[in-house]
C-alpha cells in the first residue's frame, strides 16, 4: 500500500508508536488501518490513491479482539474494484462489515479546520458520525448518489441533450429521493453534535483553564432559527423551488452537502476570532470528546490513530493529550519524527519507520 512494504505487525494492546523522519511511511500505516475500519481513506476521496505506484493491487487485513472474540477483517483494493471479506466470507450488505471495531483519526490537518473550507469540516463532522452511527455511511453513499445523479441532469439540461419535460419528469424523481436521506443526514450529524458538545466544553476547560466556552453549531438553511430541521415534504418543496438557480448553475444549491459546523468561543465563530492556541485547543477537545462519547456509546474505547500532532501543539497542550491518553483504555497508534514528542512511559512500544519498513 503505498511505499509501504509488504508486512505483518503485532502491535500491543495499548500505546504503539512509529518514529520516522517525513515521507517514511508513517500516515501511510495509520491510513491503512482506517481504511480497514471504515473502508475509506482520511485523505483521499478515491481508494485506488493507496495502490503502490506500479503495483496492480494493495491488500489490506486486521485481526481484531474484542470480548474474547476474534474476527479477520480484509480489504483487496485494484482499479476499479474493491473486495471486502469478513471471516473470510464476502459481506453482504455491506453493513455487516461496520461495528466490530471503531477508529478515530487525529491528524494535523484538524488542526486548521476552525479556518479551513466548510467541505474539510463536514468531511471531518462526517467521520464522526459514521463512527457514532455505523448505518450513517450508507445513507451518505445514497444521499452522493442521487446528488451526482441530479447535478448530472442539471448539466445536460443546460447542454440542451435533455428535452425540458423530461428534466422535469427525472429532477421530480431525485428530488423526492434526495430531501428523504437529506433528512436522515441532518438528524445524524445533529444527533452526534447534541452528544459530543457537552463533552467538547468539559475537555476545553480541562485543557485551557481559562473560563472560556467551546461550543460547535450546526449550521443548514434547513433547520431554522429555533433548531427545527425541515421535514422531507418542505425540503422537496424547496429544491422545487430552487430549480431555476439550479439549472443555471448547473448544480445543487441546497441540502446537507453545503451545510457546515461552526467552532464557537464563548459563542464567537472561532475561526475569526480565536487565536491560534486556542483554535488547536479546541480541535484537540473535539477528539477528546469524540474518544468519550464513543467509549459511551459502543461500550469500549475507539482505537486512537494519531497522526504527528504532538509536534503542532505546544508543551502544555501535548502534556494534557497524553496525559488524557494514559487514563483511557484502547489502543493507539501514534507517528511522530521523534520519540521524545510522545509523553508516555507506560504500556509503550516503539517502532522505526524507515523507506516504508518497519523496524522493531
Amino acid at each position: 500500500m503505498r511505499n509501504l512494504r509488504p508486512l505483518q505487525l503485532s502491535p500491543r494492546e495499548r500505546f504503539n508508536v512509529f518514529v520516522g523522519d517525513n515521507g517514511q511511511g508513517k500516515t501511510n500505516l495509520l491510513e491503512a488501518i482506517y481504511t480497514i475500519a471504515t473502508l475509506r481513506s482520511f485523505r483521499t476521496a478515491k481508494l485506488t490513491d493507496l495502490i503502490a505506484f506500479g503495483s496492480p493491487e494493495a491488500r489490506l487485513g486486521a485481526r481484531v479482539i474484542k470480548d474474547e472474540l476474534v474476527r479477520v477483517y480484509e480489504v483487496d483494493l485494484a482499479p476499479g474494484s474493491r473486495k471486502v471479506r469478513l471471516d473470510g466470507k464476502a459481506v453482504r450488505p455491506l453493513s455487516r462489515y461496520f461495528g466490530g471495531f471503531n477508529v478515530v483519526v487525529f491528524t494535523p490537518e484538524d488542526l486548521a479546520l476552525p479556518r479551513g473550507s466548510p467541505g474539510d469540516r463536514r468531511r471531518f463532522l462526517d467521520r464522526g458520525a459514521f463512527n457514532y452511527e455505523a448505518g450513517f455511511l450508507a445513507t451518505a453513499a445514497d444521499y452522493d448518489k442521487v446528488l451526482r445523479t441530479r447535478n448530472t441532469v442539471l448539466k445536460q439540461a443546460g447542454q440542451g441533450t435533455l428535452p425540458p419535460r423530461q428534466v422535469d419528469e427525472l429532477l421530480h424523481v431525485y428530488d423526492a429521493q434526495l430531501s428523504v436521506l437529506a433528512v436522515q443526514i441532518i438528524a445524524a450529524r445533529r444527533h452526534f453534535l447534541a452528544n459530543l458538545g457537552p463533552e467538547l466544553g468539559k475537555a476545553f476547560a480541562a485543557i485551557t483553564r481559562t473560563g472560556l466556552e467551546a461550543s460547535a453549531r450546526y449550521v443548514s438553511k434547513l433547520v431554522d432559527d429555533k433548531g427545527v430541521a425541515a421535514p422531507a415534504p418542505l425540503i422537496e418543496a424547496k429544491l422545487k423551488e430552487g430549480r431555476a438557480r439550479d439549472l443555471a448553475s448547473q448544480s445543487t444549491q441546497l441540502g446537507p452537502h453545503r451545510d457546515d459546523v461552526v467552532l464557537e468561543l464563548d459563542g464567537r465563530e472561532a475561526g475569526s476570532f480565536a487565536s491560534q492556541g486556542q483554535l488547536r485547543a479546541i480541535m484537540l477537545a473535539w477528539k477528546t470528546a469524540e474518544l468519550e462519547v464513543l467509549g459511551r456509546a459502543h461500550g469500549d474505547q475507539p482505537i486512537l490513530l494519531l497522526d504527528d500532532v504532538s509536534s503542532e501543539l505546544d508543551p502544555a497542550r501535548n502534556e494534557y493529550l497524553f496525559h488524557h491518553l494514559a487514563s483511557l483504555a484502547g489502543q493507539c497508534f501514534i507517528t511522530t519524527t521523534a520519540s521524545s514528542h510522545v509523553l508516555l512511559s507506560q504500556d509503550r512500544a516503539d517502532y522505526r519507520i524507515q523507506a516504508g519498513q518497519i523496524l522493531e
